[in-house]
């Protein structure tokens, strides 16, 4: 196991887990929900604004799709957010005897919902490296990223959203093997 297992597989869940512990399990869920819908978006709208960039600059086409999703998705985020803080400004609570457990499934909730974007996202990643490359053709970010994919965008594209079904696997495949071919390039 490498770095990257350490990195991605361990890590990083328990960093989104420690962040989301502190909220209540309703600002938790509302959070599920905002990733849920800023993910859409900023995967949608995240390929036209790269391929404009990328007519402009073609020397960064392979960190463009990947630096406009999170773009996109930080500031859909951020205006959702506010909006949704001024319309709920308090905390639902459930009553002291059920707050301790709503909290937990909140956490972890949030912590599933936002590792599967993470781990969705990466596909799109430049990074190239033989060992981040392998981790996301196959093992735990992988699968989540499919899932995660296949529910979010894929699960609505074949309901006739965006046109066409969205396969999930192709974009992964393409996504990876392009990282994989610009560190090849590079080596050249």
């Amino acid at each position: 196991m490498g770095l990257h297992f350490w990195i991605f597989v361990v890590g990083l869940p328990v960093v989104i887990f420690a962040v989301a512990y502190s909220q209540c399990f309703w600002t938790n869920f509302l959070n599920c929900l905002l990733i849920i819908l800023c993910s859409a978006l900023a995967f949608n709208y995240a390929q036209l604004l790269a391929s404009l960039l990328n007519e402009q600059a073609p020397e960064w086409s392979a960190f463009t799709e990947f630096a406009c999703m999170w773009l996109v998705f930080i500031i859909t985020f951020l205006i959702c957010k506010l909006i949704c803080n001024q319309l709920s400004k308090f905390p639902v609570r459930m009553g002291s005897k059920y707050d301790t457990a709503f909290d937990w499934v909140g956490c972890g909730l949030q912590t599933v919902v936002l590792y599967g974007w993470i781990c969705f996202s990466l596909f799109a990643s430049p990074v190239g490296d033989e060992g981040f490359v392998n981790m996301m053709r196959s093992g735990i970010p992988s699968s989540v990223a499919q899932a995660y994919g296949t529910l979010v965008v894929g699960l609505p594209s074949t309901q006739g959203m965006g046109g066409q079904p969205f396969d999930v696997g192709k974009y992964a495949s393409t996504r990876t093997q392009r990282a994989a071919d610009e560190v090849n390039h590079a080596k050249k």
